[in-house]
């Protein structure tokens, strides 16, 4: 009982000592405190003030006091190394960290010259006139940071040699197949091979060559759409100069090249560069000859009728080429169907006295029973319209041609020759009709008023068959039985003498074109009146394409190899980028003149 008496008793000195020696502390820093805030307030200015007021939210003197001496208090602290085995719980280790802190503060006390003030130097800087305490001593801070460092440093050299890997690969290749450039191909053995020499003589080639011409041959094929393009170009926008040069289409920023249209350059007058592609019927090929191809006047889509009684409407890629459309006319067997009205409906007749009207945007068809009042004309097979014209024109057996409204299928009126007539065509415009009959008169009518306004014989030929006007009319070609063609340009034809269906012209050919031997059964101008396409169906592959203005035979074309049979009739896109010829095997073969960019 007595040895805890004594127990307790000594706990409870040692509470009063510890509490005793607090109290003198407390005591010590308020005698020291006053001369010390005596020189504070003098030193302190109007902004000092206002600043302590704000960080410290209120004005008492005393609380700002104790917070400084905190301060002071946390800085020595902050530089002592603590053993991580001190027993803080322990009551002697409180008694010698009570005496630590007695003595300490004595001894400041008798540094400061004891004035009371509580200025202690820290890191060399003079903390007691500092509103805030900056730590300027190294610690294990700085460890943590030059190890950041470091990792910023190698993740640096990652990105780098990352940015560095990636500009190789946009330099070359990331693999490189070793078999592929050491093997040999022999472009002679396959027929698919054969398109991609460069000469004749061009047969072994390596790995590599091979699949950049592989990769070429792709690019001619199939072009960017235009779609694309513009796609494209809009997904810059304004701020071309603000984007990566990594960014894909960025090559057009370095060169012109691609907004140049190909067609602004001068077709050579001997080669043209000519790819076939899927035809042009592939989705349903007709069940007989094709004695037709036309294009829309506006839109990618092809035409094809035949004897087999079913028209046939395609969208032109080059690739799928789908059928969009086909109708069957259970009594007409077909042998000319054109677009009118701008490309709003097709017209198809054949060797009866009626034909037919498709309106393409309704799809509905109409029958149309013959010429109003010619029912003695027993055949409409000789039909010629042109998209652009409100006429129609109906060639009669003699030297009449009947003409019919396009929008109300009503007669209109009849143009007589002097002879039977061989061939029509309209001018690109629609506004004129020329025409050419057995006795090699050319004939030049104006349709807005029927009447004849030139006409002149042509000793050239012999009995013509067709006649073709370009579409800028400056030419006008005409075939004759003999297979020669006679080429004219207008703008020569001066010497005028007076006739009775009015001015008579006197002209020769500029150009005689006799690579065909046998009847020329129809030519096509393309619509830039650049190229001239004359072909017959008397013999396979008797097809050419005329250069103009030279009035030269493009010599690489057909191909020595090409298969395609017996031509019915051919026609060019609007822009010239595509060309169809359809033979006797029901096929409509597709061609791409990569010398135009457009369709």
């Amino acid at each position: 009982m007595a040895a805890g008496i004594t127990a307790q008793d000594s706990v409870s000195k040692r509470f009063a000592a510890r509490d005793s020696d607090s109290e003198g502390r407390k005591r010590k820093r308020r005698v020291g405190g006053n001369s010390a805030e005596a020189t504070k307030n003098s030193s302190k200015t109007k902004k000092e003030k206002d600043l302590e007021l704000l960080v410290f939210g209120g004005d008492d003197d005393e609380i700002m006091d104790s917070m400084f001496d905190k301060m002071q208090e946390a800085a020595p602290s902050a530089t002592k190394n603590i053993s991580p085995n001190a027993e803080t719980d322990s009551d002697e280790d409180s008694e010698s960290a009570a005496e630590a802190d007695s003595g300490s503060e004595s001894e400041n006390t008798d540094k400061d010259g004891g004035d009371g003030s509580d200025k202690e130097e820290v890191g060399g800087g003079d903390f007691g006139d500092s509103l805030f305490f900056v730590d300027t001593e190294k610690s294990g801070v700085d460890g943590m940071d030059s190890d950041s460092e470091s990792e910023a440093s190698e993740s640096d050299e990652d990105l780098s040699s990352s940015g560095s890997e990636d500009e190789d690969s946009n330099g070359k290749a990331a693999w490189v197949d070793d078999d592929m450039q050491q093997a040999t191909i022999e472009l002679k053995s396959q027929s698919r091979t054969r398109k991609l020499r460069k000469t004749h003589e061009d047969n072994e080639v390596s790995g590599d060559v091979y699949e950049q011409r592989l990769r070429q041959q792709f690019q001619k094929v199939n072009p960017v759409p235009k779609w694309a393009a513009e796609a494209e170009s809009k997904a810059w926008g304004d701020d071309e100069s603000d984007m990566d040069d990594d960014r894909i289409g960025s090559d057009m920023l370095k060169t012109t090249e691609s907004l140049i249209s190909k067609s602004t350059k001068m077709l050579e007058p001997t080669k043209i560069d000519v790819v076939q592609l899927h035809n042009g019927n592939k989705a349903a090929p007709s069940q007989s000859a094709v004695l037709n191809v036309e294009f829309h006047p506006t839109s990618s889509v092809l035409l094809t009728a035949g004897l087999d009684k079913t028209l046939r409407l395609f969208e032109v890629d080059g690739k799928d080429n789908q059928k969009i459309q086909s109708i069957f006319f259970k009594d007409l067997p077909i042998t000319t169907a054109h677009f009118i009205r701008g490309g709003k409906e097709v017209v198809a007749s054949g060797r009866r006295n009626w034909y037919y009207s498709v309106d393409v945007e309704k799809g509905s068809v109409a029958r149309i029973p013959g010429i109003p009042g010619h029912k003695t004309i027993k055949s409409l097979e000789h039909m010629h319209c042109n998209p652009n014209s409100d006429r129609i024109a109906f060639m009669d057996n003699g030297g009449q041609i009947h003409m019919v409204s396009s929008t109300t299928k009503q007669f209109i009126g009849t143009l007589s020759m002097n002879g039977p007539v061989r061939d029509v065509s309209f001018t690109s415009d629609g506004n004129y009709l020329w025409s050419t009959g057995l006795d090699n008169d050319v004939y030049q009518w104006d349709l807005r008023q029927n009447r004849c306004l030139s006409r002149w014989n042509d000793p050239a030929v012999f009995r013509p068959s067709c006649l073709e006007i370009s579409p800028d009319a400056s030419y006008y070609a005409s075939g004759d039985v003999s297979g020669t063609v006679n080429i004219y340009d207008t703008k020569s034809m001066k010497t005028k003498k007076n006739s009775d269906h009015g001015e008579f012209y006197s002209v020769k050919p500029f150009k005689m074109v006799d690579n065909l031997t046998t009847s020329i059964q129809g030519m096509r101008f393309n619509k830039t009146s650049e190229i001239l396409g004359i072909y017959s169906q008397k013999k396979t592959n008797q097809i050419k394409l005329v250069h103009l203005p030279t009035g030269s035979v493009f010599a690489n074309w057909p191909y020595l190899n090409s298969k395609m049979g017996y031509i019915q009739c051919m026609d060019f896109s609007p822009n010239s980028g595509f060309m169809a010829v359809g033979n006797d095997s029901g096929k409509a073969l597709l061609f791409r003149l990569s010398h135009y960019q457009n369709y």
